[in-house]
């Protein structure tokens, strides 16, 4: 607390005979509010200011106004001061108001703990006097506050020299003692607060928050949580489950296995060094011997690096190839991926490289269906498309064939033809709908118009965008469909489906029927499509499908556009009518309108 006398006190002086010189000099005390001033000049004397004062470290401080003897309004200034008892006096923290004598500390101040002086110079108009320790102040220590790392999330990786936190900053009394506040695999520097971890630390990646003890003379304080710590690491632990390949006969192509690693990714791989021969898939880290390799009769040690962003790390003999010499061993152990696949009929299919062992075989399958085709060197089988299998199951026996003879692998692989299955993705919906008020009753429709807004009449007939009304089907029959009318005005209409899968579907098409009328130009409806619609036809990305323009009378005509470019994706498909003036155009020209009905989106199922 700071302790002040109240800034109206007068220093009162229990001697009779100084009471009555002061009354005979006619003298008068100085308070912050006093504002005569006698006209008997004398120099300042008496200076006092409250008892001493006390401030914690850092902290704002204010002194009430002293009480001085002057005959005239007195003006203040700090001479000096001086520190004790571990006080360490800086010039400038300290300010003085001359006009009251008030003194302040800002809060954040450097003064540290200790004991403070400070010599006040006070002049009026009969001169100046010097009060030597006139202001007394002890500085307390104070407690640890606002602790914090900056920034809150960092990095440290694991077995490296050097990888520790930021320093700390806090308010509050030095010296300071760091802990943790838990039992931790992480280290904390006493002195500076630095979060580290030991080199030989085998913690797993992650985010780890700490909790740090603070203490000081005052007490300790303990901030939860004050620093978020993400543990990377090198690569380690990479591990060919394969680590040794014998056997390899000289010029035999031979591919390792992909390892398992451990450590902050993403991870890269090379070979520390090659033979001449080896090399290594930088992003699998699968090591390949290549055929008519040159290598002699030996055992090959390779040393793997595989680096992350924090650096390299050698894992020597990782694994190792025995080259020895060519020899004829006779097949075995022939196997594909997967031993069964279902293909649509008149599907092309291309299986997976089988895995063999003993010398390098040709292949040759022992019936092939009259369609199935064997590679002779790879053993890959195929089909073409459109090829004129039954629907059945059609098993496979391959012979492989090396110097040391034959062997056949008999029903290794299963082929299933199955039915192609035409499924209808999307529909109109609008069949069975009628128009009504406010709504275009275009079913599964979506519409927008970004030219002109579209009309309604009161017996719920769209007379200008697009709306549900009659159409004359390809019989002539009249049925709901959806309808286009541009009003002979500038319009750009859109009737579009919402997104449609097909992620798994294969030989995509969109049917539909219609008719157009008036006008002298039946270009002006496109069908377009698009992979990124989110809503804004304007920022969309729309690739334009050819189709035979629409007939000028009805009834309808059909319509069969193939999609299949799209097969496997998500896409968005637009039917779009413009009519928008350039040159010397007239609105009557090419205006038209468009009679639309079923239409529908189809696709095989792969």
């Amino acid at each position: 607390m700071n302790h002040s006398n109240d800034c109206k006190s007068k220093w009162r002086f229990g001697s009779l005979w100084m009471a009555i010189a002061f009354a005979f000099l006619s003298v008068f005390s100085f308070s912050c509010d006093d504002e005569e001033e006698n006209k008997d000049v004398m120099a300042p004397s008496g200076l006092r200011y409250a008892s001493v004062s006390e401030v914690y470290e850092g902290k704002v401080m204010e002194t009430a106004c002293p009480v001085v003897f002057s005959t005239s309004k007195p003006k203040f200034e700090i001479a000096a001061g001086t520190a004790e008892e571990g006080g360490v006096y800086v010039e400038g923290e300290f300010q003085i108001v001359d006009t009251t004598g008030i003194i302040k500390l800002k809060v954040d101040n450097e003064l540290i703990a200790g004991t403070y002086f400070l010599d006040i110079k006070v002049s009026n108009g009969a001169g100046e006097v010097v009060f030597p320790k006139a202001f007394e102040l002890i500085v307390l220590p104070s407690a640890i506050e606002g602790l914090r790392y900056t920034p809150l999330q960092q990095v440290v990786v694991r077995g490296l020299e050097g990888q520790k936190t930021t320093i700390p900053e806090f308010k509050g009394t030095n010296p300071v003692t760091f802990t943790l506040s838990e039992n931790s695999d992480f280290i904390i520097d006493s002195a500076t607060g630095e979060i580290s971890l030991p080199l030989d630390s085998q913690l797993d990646a992650g985010e780890y928050r700490l909790s740090v003890v603070a203490t000081n003379v005052t007490g300790e304080q303990t901030f939860n949580e004050v620093v978020r710590i993400d543990v990377q690491t090198l690569p380690y632990d990479l591990v060919y489950s394969t680590k040794t390949y014998l056997g390899v006969q000289q010029t035999q192509a031979k591919q390792s296995v992909e390892p398992t690693i451990n450590g902050t990714g993403p991870v890269s791989y090379s070979l520390k060094n090659n033979f001449d021969a080896f090399t290594i898939d930088p992003v699998s880290g699968v090591v390949s011997l290549p055929q008519a390799h040159t290598l002699a009769i030996d055992t090959y040690s390779l040393t793997v690096v595989a680096t992350n962003e924090h650096g390299s790390v050698d894992f020597v003999d990782a694994l190792s190839f025995e080259i020895i010499a060519i020899q004829a061993i006779i097949a075995t152990d022939l196997t594909y991926a997967s031993a069964n696949y279902s293909i649509n009929q008149a599907f092309a299919f291309t299986s997976d490289v089988p895995t063999v062992s003993g010398s390098t075989p040709t292949y040759s399958l022992v019936d092939n269906y009259g369609e199935f085709t064997i590679d002779a060197a790879t053993g890959v089988i195929s089909l073409t498309e459109g090829n004129a299998l039954a629907i059945g199951d059609y098993p496979l026996t391959v012979k492989a064939t090396n110097l040391a003879g034959e062997a056949t692998f008999t029903d290794v692989i299963t082929i299933t033809v199955k039915a192609a299955v035409v499924e209808q993705l999307f529909e109109d919906g609008w069949d069975n709908v009628s128009p009504s008020s406010g709504d275009t009753g275009l079913g599964n429709m979506l519409t927008y118009s970004s030219v002109g807004d579209p009309v309604q009449a009161s017996n719920n007939k769209w007379t200008r965008g697009w709306g549900n009304w009659s159409v004359l089907d390809q019989a002539g029959t009249t049925v709901r469909g959806a309808v286009m009318i541009p009003q002979k005005t500038e319009n750009d209409d859109w009737l579009m489906t919402p997104s449609v899968d097909l992620t798994n579907h294969v030989k995509t098409k969109v049917n539909f029927a219609g008719y157009s009328k008036y006008g002298v130009d039946a270009s002006t409806l496109k069908l377009l499509v698009s992979e990124d619609y989110n809503g804004d036809v304007a920022t969309a990305t729309w690739v334009e499908l050819a189709f035979d323009k629409l007939p000028t009378t009805s009834p309808s005509k059909d319509r069969e556009v193939d999609l299949s470019q799209f097969d496997g994706k998500t896409v968005t498909i637009a039917l779009r009518h413009t009519s928008l003036l350039s040159g010397d155009l007239v609105l009557t020209q090419f205006t038209r309108s468009h009679f639309i009905l079923d239409f529908k989106v189809n696709a095989i199922r792969k």
